[in-house]
């Protein structure tokens, strides 16, 4: 027996010895003291077949007629008392719990998948951009001001990253490094060092011309970072739109294979309202998503279509655009509304 417990051993024997009561109830049978004076048919049966038995020993220290704590002694005289669950039981309870219900949701999802407003049936949509599925979206970057012959796989790639920063980083320096640290693991000083020279509007002007006469596969490696930066500031700008009170339309295109498409938004400041639309270059579908709420469109011919919501100086919207197939991954733009 442990000596170190802080239950007094004469109160453990006591409540081992202690005739019990079984109540039915849904939660299973539940067992508590019985009150001195109230006694069952059950319980004088089984009393008769143990005053048969012969009387155990009483060891020293565990006598029988030592006291029980007020406390203990008061609620187990209590008949609403019952020793199965207490307020201690939730830490154990609690985790368990939720544990059944999210393993009762995931079921409930996998039979029922949730579906956007606009979808009528489930879409395989890829994880990531590959040269195979992204073709569609490459065709503009082909025709950045320094591509400097960057593999088309190389240019999927860093698409991926540029659209999956955008909305999570604004600072201009984090968000260059961000984009192309998983094409230079290995780097981290040049990438801080060059990002500090590719966020400066004059390093780009002066660079970009002298950069674009490099070829990337025989360039060195801070060559290849300032490439990659100064193709990612492109696409970073290419991808975002920002209107405001004083200039309350802008305007982007990206050349796809099916042709150019384009993207204006349009803020209605007197409203609060911001219309963005559209011009696909073959069917296609629009998702634009807030804080406050998600909308769609979509259309089997080329042509144009235009989403609306309200919004509020200084919100950040996202707006995907997808083109027939269904499989190809959605471009992301970036639609800023700044205050003034």
């Amino acid at each position: 027996m442990n000596r170190d417990s802080d239950i007094p051993e004469d109160i453990l024997l006591r409540l081992l010895l202690e005739p019990l009561s079984a109540d039915d109830s849904r939660s299973g049978t539940r067992y508590f003291p019985t009150v001195s004076g109230e006694t069952t048919s059950a319980e004088t049966t089984e009393q008769e077949g143990l005053d048969n038995l012969p009387t155990p020993p009483i060891y020293p220290g565990f006598e029988t007629s030592t006291p029980l704590p007020a406390a203990l002694a008061d609620d187990a005289l209590d008949p609403n008392y019952t020793p199965v669950f207490d307020s201690g039981d939730l830490f154990t309870v609690q985790p368990h719990f939720e544990a059944l219900l999210k393993r009762r949701l995931r079921q409930e999802i996998s039979h029922r998948p949730p579906l956007f407003p606009w979808e009528t049936g489930l879409h395989d949509y890829p994880d990531a951009l590959t040269p195979g599925t992204s073709s569609v979206w490459l065709d503009h970057l082909k025709n950045l001001s320094v591509p400097a012959g960057m593999p088309e796989e190389l240019l999927a790639d860093l698409l991926n990253e540029c659209q999956r920063v955008a909305q999570d980083i604004q600072q201009t320096g984090r968000r260059l490094v961000a984009a192309v640290e998983a094409l230079f693991p290995d780097q981290p000083q040049t990438l801080e060092y060059i990002a500090g020279l590719v966020a400066r509007p004059a390093y780009r002007s002066t660079q970009a011309q002298t950069l674009a006469q490099v070829d990337y596969a025989t360039a060195s490696t801070q060559q290849q970072v300032a490439l990659a930066m100064l193709s990612a500031q492109e696409i970073f700008e290419a991808l975002s739109l920002t209107v405001s009170a004083d200039a309350p339309t802008q305007e982007q295109v990206w050349l796809t294979t099916a042709g150019p498409m384009t993207v204006q938004a349009i803020y209605q400041a007197t409203s609060n309202q911001l219309e963005v639309r559209v011009r696909l270059p073959a069917g296609g579908s629009l998702v634009m998503t807030s804080l406050e709420e998600s909308l769609g469109s979509e259309r089997s011919t080329p042509g144009e279509l235009v989403l609306r919501l309200s919004t509020q100086p200084g919100s950040m919207h996202r707006l995907d655009v997808s083109l027939e197939p269904n499989q190809i991954v959605p471009l992301s733009f970036q639609i800023m509304v700044a205050g003034r």
